[in-house]
């Protein structure tokens, strides 16, 4: 089994180990993207503190006064304190992304109109998630993340220890020979940095799958576990009248998750649209993630449909719990940064390969080009 993995391993991470190194370099620049791009655009959160916050529809209004002629889709409330509220509004022809508009959670003042895709942190996004190249790239990033699992069961099966009559065979296997050269030294690296990460590499390359494939995982976690079908999004029952405003909305909601945090609300997109109110409920174990929701009636504030993450089958708890792990959210501050250095992985592991590569190859080529003399 190693003779067929090893060339696998090396020409595939020859190949391709340079589009890994990108998509986990950009991955670790995301696992704080936020706390960045407040440091890369200082004016999203040049507010001042105060005792009276402004209400959702404050900020909504100000919000439309920024972008006239067109509607807000979602509002999503500050990731923290000293973080602004952040508006969406659609893409505009040929953008790559929707307007998003940053509101000072205390007066209600805008602070910045960016289109989403073309400032800093979201090009980013955009580079690792579909390589610029929208729906092609983000298939190609899907086929990468299932090689990069590829890789991780390759190199264990590479790695695993062989029998030996010395003894401490597992030992060597997880440590780095100091006294060696540094041929040994770049070999024992990429064999213990990928033995010691290959569990949070096979985790993030997963959770990567299923965000981009999530219907075909969706498929195969269904095999495994019991799961329900996505429901579909209820309608308000009635199609005239005023709409609740989103305070009233907000209040009835909260109703559904006592306890919960309110992370984003989905504005009724036509006349008979409902509310969506998205809650990192009572009992979720990540911080800025809200996977429950409540659905509400635009005109009456009538619940509709509750959605609670903590009571959901396992399956689809399993397919809930991928976007957190992918950004580390769900195992907290050292999951993220746990999942930063994970990201650093690929590109280490491609460097080293590439030099013990090219070491072995120097030897071979000094032979090929004296055998001709010597004969």
């Amino acid at each position: 089994m190693r003779q067929f993995f090893f060339p696998l391993h090396k020409y595939a991470g020859l190949t391709l180990g340079l589009l890994l190194s990108l998509i986990g370099l950009t991955g670790s620049l995301l696992v704080f993207d936020h706390a960045l791009d407040e440091k890369l655009a200082p004016r999203t959160v040049d507010f001042k503190p105060s005792a009276q916050p402004a209400s959702y529809s404050e900020v909504l209004a100000a919000a439309r006064e920024a972008v006239p002629g067109s509607e807000p889709q979602r509002l999503m409330t500050p990731r923290g304190e000293g973080s602004p509220f952040v508006v969406r509004f659609p893409a505009p022809e040929g953008a790559p992304g929707p307007i998003e508009v940053s509101v000072s959670p205390t007066d209600a003042e805008v602070l910045a109109v960016r289109g989403w895709g073309e400032y800093t942190m979201t090009w980013i996004y955009r580079l690792h998630y579909t390589l610029l190249t929208g729906k092609t790239g983000k298939t190609v990033v899907g086929f990468v993340g299932l090689l990069l699992m590829l890789f991780c069961i390759s190199g264990l099966v590479i790695w695993w220890p062989r029998r030996s009559r010395r003894g401490g065979r597992w030992k060597r296997a997880f440590t780095i020979k100091r006294d060696g050269n540094r041929f040994r030294f770049y070999f024992d690296l990429h064999k213990v940095a990928g033995i010691y990460f290959l569990p949070l590499l096979l985790l993030t390359a997963f959770s990567g799958v299923t965000l981009v494939f999530p219907q075909q995982v969706e498929a195969v976690v269904g095999t495994f576990l019991p799961t329900e079908p996505r429901p579909s999004l209820p309608r308000s029952r009635q199609d005239t009248g005023t709409p609740l405003n989103p305070d009233t909305i907000v209040e009835i909601g909260r109703g559904a998750f006592p306890g919960g945090e309110l992370k984003r609300i989905y504005l009724p997109r036509d006349a008979g649209d409902s509310y969506g109110l998205s809650f990192r409920a009572d009992g979720e174990p990540w911080r800025n993630y809200g996977a429950s929701f409540v659905r509400l009636d635009q005109y009456s504030g009538k619940v509709l449909m509750v959605r609670d993450v903590t009571e959901i089958p396992p399956g689809n708890k399993v397919l809930r719990w991928q976007f957190p792990l992918h950004n580390g959210d769900a195992l907290g501050l050292f999951g993220r940064w746990l999942v930063l250095f994970a990201g650093l992985m690929p590109a280490l592991l491609f460097a080293t390969g590439v030099y013990l590569w090219w070491k072995k190859r120097r030897p071979l080529r000094r032979a090929r080009a004296l055998k001709p003399a010597n004969a």
